[in-house]
């Protein structure tokens, strides 16, 4: 819930016209179409990893569970067709510097303080992807929005989805991936009344010795393709990709995420402080009356009803890195991801067990290489779905041999009018 301190705090700031803190209108919605275009750049202080190092890998794989030998050993990984080390391919998330970009003087203050207060729930991604990242390389990012538009949802009234965009290119200037995130705005007040006013949800599940021996069996019967091969040949139309269980998630689980894939918002003591000047909304005060990030949704129950979940829960990319593991352990060594579309559609709160199934909807054979599509979906021990996506992926052909990465679009992904770097091989 929004405190009286936070509006205090955010009254000093000067306010858009007709834009108020905390509110999701008409005049907050139309300001932030000003970001539209306007890179949004990664420093030193927002990125988690600037270079692709082989701590780094490992560590942002170990963070959402996957041990697969090609992220993590070297030798493993030199014996394959990639010759050394590459990163899953969600680590892009906290990777990256943007190049030096000049500003035009009309730029500064563009959509400042739009949907301030606002909450920001992540709803979905849209990824293409063309080159692998290898251990040792240097990432550069391009990070804006593409568009904004109203909507209502279930988590707090009147919403709008935003589309946030970055593009990703190495120290060659070859162009990595184009990732989409969509974002639900809600209003913190509104879910919470909401929550406040709406039966009760149902209480946690507590889980047997039985149903925890189960949930162990999975984890240990669970396998990586690895170098066995599969071949497209070899693939039909309805074939099940292998049932895996994420959780019962516990905090330790959100704390390992982080470890892996990072989060400058929750920096502490003087870097804390610093941030509150940076992005002073993003701030309020908790129930000791310390200063504390919105990120505490993870992993604070009381503030997580203030939002409208059930509990405190799990990042949108956490439940992409799952679904993502669940194909490319599937897939194997020689085959590449080219395409990922998810949608988060409900909370995966702490002591939540999630089960991932998969199946091959279709083979595409229009394109340059036939391509095979994969749907997932998660479901927790309630029976509800709490994400699902589609994922493509080009196989080995015995015919063929090894698949290549799609060539990549002229425009990079970039919008008409966005400015040049001043220098790099990134430079469009």
């Amino acid at each position: 819930m929004t405190t009286s301190v936070e509006r205090e705090a955010a009254a000093e700031q000067a306010e858009p016209e007709g834009v108020t803190f905390g509110r999701l209108n008409d005049a907050g919605i139309e300001k932030f179409r000003e970001k539209i275009g306007l890179d949004w750049p990664y420093s030193r202080w927002t990125t988690w990893n600037e270079e692709a190092t082989r701590d780094g890998i490992r560590h942002y794989a170990h963070g959402f569970g996957d041990d697969n030998p090609l992220w993590t050993e070297p030798d493993y990984a030199a014996a394959s067709r990639w010759g050394g080390i590459i990163a899953p391919p969600g680590f892009l998330e906290g990777a990256g510097l943007t190049p030096e970009i000049p500003r035009n003087p009309e730029d500064k203050g563009r959509g400042k303080g739009a949907l301030a207060g606002v909450h920001m729930f992540w709803a979905g991604d849209h990824i293409r992807f063309f080159r692998p990242v290898r251990e040792g390389d240097r990432i550069w990012v391009r990070r804006f929005y593409v568009g904004i538009e109203p909507k209502e949802s279930r988590f707090g009234g009147r919403s709008a989805l935003s589309v946030r965009r970055r593009v990703y290119w190495n120290d060659a200037g070859e162009l990595i991936a184009i990732w989409d995130a969509d974002f639900v705005h809600t209003e913190r007040d509104t879910a919470a009344k909401r929550n406040r006013t709406k039966e009760a949800p149902p209480p946690q599940h507590v889980y047997t010795d039985e149903e925890i021996a189960d949930v162990d069996a999975h984890y240990a019967a669970e396998t990586i393709r690895g170098g066995e091969t599969r071949y497209v040949e070899d693939v039909t139309v309805g074939q099940e990709l292998e049932t895996r269980y994420r959780g019962p998630m516990v905090i330790g689980d959100i704390i390992a995420w982080l470890q892996g894939n990072g989060r400058h918002e929750i920096y502490p003591y003087r870097l804390n402080h610093k941030n509150r000047q940076r992005m002073g909304g993003f701030y309020s005060r908790n129930a000791d009356g310390a200063w504390d990030s919105a990120m505490r949704v993870h992993w604070d129950d009381e503030y997580a009803r203030s939002v409208g979940a059930r509990r405190a829960y799990d990042y949108g990319m956490l439940r992409n890195a799952w679904m993502t593991q669940l194909v490319t352990d599937w897939m194997g060594d020689d085959a590449i991801l080219v395409a990922c579309d998810d949608k988060i559609t409900g909370f995966n709160t702490l002591g939540d067990l999630t089960k991932l199934t998969g199946s091959v909807v279709e083979i595409d054979t229009t394109g340059e290489w036939p391509e095979v599509l994969c749907r997932v979906e998660c479901h927790n021990q309630f029976g509800d779905r709490t994400s699902y996506g589609t994922f493509r992926v080009r196989l080995p052909s015995r015919e063929r041999g090894l698949p290549e990465f799609p060539e990549p679009p002229a425009d990079h992904g970039l919008l008409p009018g966005m400015p040049t770097p001043v220098s790099g091989p990134w430079a469009r």
